[in-house]
């Protein structure tokens, strides 16, 4: 049992699924993004708190989430934000790309492993969501603000911090769990107001 990691695992869910229940139930399709994606990153650290606390019998599906939230969960977060700023995004088009999404996952995560792959969907849709964030900026200025402030937590913590080691007396994956849940928080109050 991590205590603390348990502790930042719970909170980081908490956030992400109270961030995702105010999108519950709206169909434009940044809202249906967010909620899938919010929901997704929120199940995979409520599963790892289960881990962390000591209790091991659904370690298999948490390994799954985790992998699902950094490949599919993440990216449909910058589906939001481009379909915003840069082209609307059908709904047959929207799930076509779960689908696409859902697919690589398995096919990166399981059948041809390559470890890098969930950074690389994850810093293209980050980069993304600055992208639009600024674009918007000058018209949108709190929504912006915000989904740039989600952007550079997530990126600080996926590319700075990371999940392995220390800081002082924090552990590494402690931080990285926190600024999630900001940064959550932060891109979840940005598509709000652009909706």
């Amino acid at each position: 049992m991590v205590l603390s990691t348990f502790l930042s695992d719970s909170f980081l869910s908490l956030v992400s699924l109270f961030v995702a229940y105010q999108f519950l139930g709206k169909s434009a399709i940044p809202s249906r993004s967010a909620f899938y994606g919010f929901s997704i990153i929120g199940i995979s650290a409520g599963l790892g708190a289960i881990h962390f606390l000591g209790i091991n019998t659904l370690d298999s599906i948490y390994r799954f989430f985790v992998g699902l939230s950094g490949c599919l969960g993440v990216p449909l977060l910058g589906v939001s934000f481009f379909h915003f700023t840069f082209r609307s995004v059908s709904t047959k088009t929207f799930y076509l790309l779960v689908a696409l999404l859902f697919a690589l996952y398995l096919v990166f995560g399981y059948l041809q492993p390559l470890p890098i792959y969930s950074t690389v969907v994850g810093g293209i849709a980050m980069a993304i969501v600055l992208v639009s964030s600024i674009i918007r900026f000058p018209k949108h200025g709190n929504a912006a603000i915000m989904g740039i402030v989600g952007a550079v937590l997530f990126i600080l913590a996926g590319l700075v911090i990371g999940t392995k080691g220390s800081r002082g007396p924090f552990l590494n994956v402690d931080i990285f769990h926190v600024l999630l849940a900001i940064a959550n928080y932060c891109l979840g109050q940005g598509i709000r107001k652009l909706s």
